[in-house]
């Protein structure tokens, strides 16, 4: 036999060609007794009567007797009775429930809040352009102040910043 590298898998020579007859030699022998002999039956057989006895047998292992059974009803309508009394609930609350949308405006703000988002985010605009953009007319001197001016208010502010209050030249004669 020639080894093949390629094919493993090889079969001596002249296998084929001789096959037949070692077959047929090896029939005549078992037929003549003197070979291996084939069984006559495959080694299983079936008890006598077993299809018969077979179905009585399996049916009176499986029925057994029934068990308590209990109902789930009750249980079922306790548990639709609790979702539509919850979903009665849920409804009138829904509707009674009135939200008022408070509507915010610039009045509302406060003044750090309103100094806390320029001082914040840039918004590309100087304090010149953006007193532009102010009408003079709606502004009073009291809405710029913290406090309302007064006489008396602004004698102490001069009194304070002033060396020499007589610079000034001053017509009220209040303060001499």
């Amino acid at each position: 036999m020639k080894k093949n590298s390629k094919n493993k898998f090889n079969t001596p020579e002249g296998y084929f060609e001789s096959f037949h007859d070692r077959l047929m030699d090896r029939i005549q022998k078992e037929e003549s007794g003197t070979g291996t002999n084939i069984p006559k039956s495959d080694g299983f057989s079936v008890p006598g009567n077993y299809f018969d006895e077979v179905v009585p047998t399996i049916l009176s292992k499986t029925t057994e007797e029934s068990g308590k059974v209990i109902p789930l009803d009750k249980r079922r309508n306790f548990y639709y009775a609790a979702a539509a009394i919850a979903a009665i609930f849920l409804l009138i609350f829904s509707i009674n429930w009135k939200t008022e949308t408070a509507s915010f405006g610039f009045d509302d703000l406060a003044s750090a809040e309103i100094d806390a988002y320029f001082d914040n985010h840039d918004i590309g605009l100087s304090s010149y352009e953006i007193a532009e953009t102010i009408p003079l007319e709606d502004i009073q001197l009291n809405d710029v102040l913290a406090e309302d001016l007064t006489n008396d208010i602004l004698w102490e502010y001069l009194e304070d910043t002033m060396e020499d209050i007589e610079d000034l030249h001053l017509e009220n004669e209040e303060h001499e």
